[in-house]
């Protein structure tokens, strides 16, 4: 044998043995699922009391919430937020659950949104969303996008003075600033995503995108903050389509999406939005475990 060869060949066995060896010695470590954060919105329960809703959560098992501090549809007043947020923040502390982010209906820097946002820090939130800008009809599209931009610059230099982050919810809809999403990314461009991004809604982006929502996804990634969670369905009824929300999982909504989120390595919240039916109280509480249940499932699969 050669002595090239002769080299060649023992250096191979000899980095194969020791391989091995060291393979034998140390064994891999047992593969542990990341723990990801799951939060409930609080829409579809804002009926319910301080106390009532701290019960809710422990029963569903999520790990806080996104509270809706807005006029409509809401948990807390936004003048009441003085009194009524600490309180929350409090309770929710105790119990070892957080109020991660809080649906606003911000939109632009007004004295009054300065102080709104003021005593969202105060309190130690450290996440909102904001509220929606919509087309008008018949505008050219880029005339919003150039109003909204300067007033987004305005939101992310607050959101950096109090150590803030924002995002936008993308919605679908014919007049929904954002829903096709090229034009909110347009707006915030030139702005920390550190303070500003995007409450990114897989779903509102399929029933926009259809199968295009990979690119969706891809687009927006750099700026998605939290994960807004829920599915749905098209339904034609008399030559007319129709999008029906469906418990999660049993949709349109993809785990390719989710499977890309993990692999990028995602450490936001995904937060549950209810949109169907839920029935009883009991009942609401089933819908929401099992939707939780198949969410913990998709991302630690």
């Amino acid at each position: 044998m050669q002595r090239r060869q002769f080299l060649s060949t023992s250096g191979a066995a000899m980095s194969a043995f020791w391989g091995a060896s060291a393979v034998g010695a140390q064994p891999a470590a047992p593969k542990v699922p990341q723990r990801h954060k799951i939060i409930g919105f609080t829409k579809s329960f804002s009926e319910l009391s301080l106390a009532d809703t701290a019960d809710l959560v422990d029963q569903v098992g999520w790990d806080g919430i996104d509270v809706t501090i807005r006029s409509g549809n809401t948990h807390i007043k936004p003048e009441r937020i003085a009194d009524e947020l600490p309180k929350w923040m409090e309770l929710f502390r105790a119990r070892g659950k957080e109020i991660s982010v809080v649906t606003t209906d911000v939109t632009e820097i007004t004295a009054k949104e300065e102080a709104f946002l003021r005593h969202l820090a105060a309190a130690g939130v450290k996440k909102y969303r904001l509220g929606f800008y919509r087309y008008k009809k018949n505008d050219d599209p880029l005339k919003l996008v150039k109003t909204v931009t300067p007033m987004l610059r305005d939101i992310a230099a607050l959101n950096r003075e109090l150590g803030l982050w924002c995002g936008y919810q993308n919605h679908s809809g014919a007049d929904f600033f954002g829903g096709p999403l090229w034009d909110v990314m347009m707006a915030l461009e030139g702005t920390d995503p550190q303070h500003l991004g995007l409450c990114f809604d897989i779903a509102h982006a399929t029933v926009e995108g259809g199968q295009n929502w990979p690119i969706q996804a891809k687009l927006v990634r750099p700026r998605a903050g939290v994960i807004y969670v829920k599915d749905y369905r098209w339904r034609e009824e008399k030559g007319a389509w129709h999008r029906d929300a469906t418990p999660f999982g049993t949709g349109l909504v993809r785990k390719a999406f989710f499977d890309n989120l993990k692999a990028q390595g995602f450490s936001g919240e995904f937060c549950q939005h209810h949109e169907y039916p839920l029935g009883t109280k009991e009942e609401r509480i089933a819908c929401y475990r099992r939707d939780l249940a198949k969410l913990r499932e998709w991302l630690n699969s």
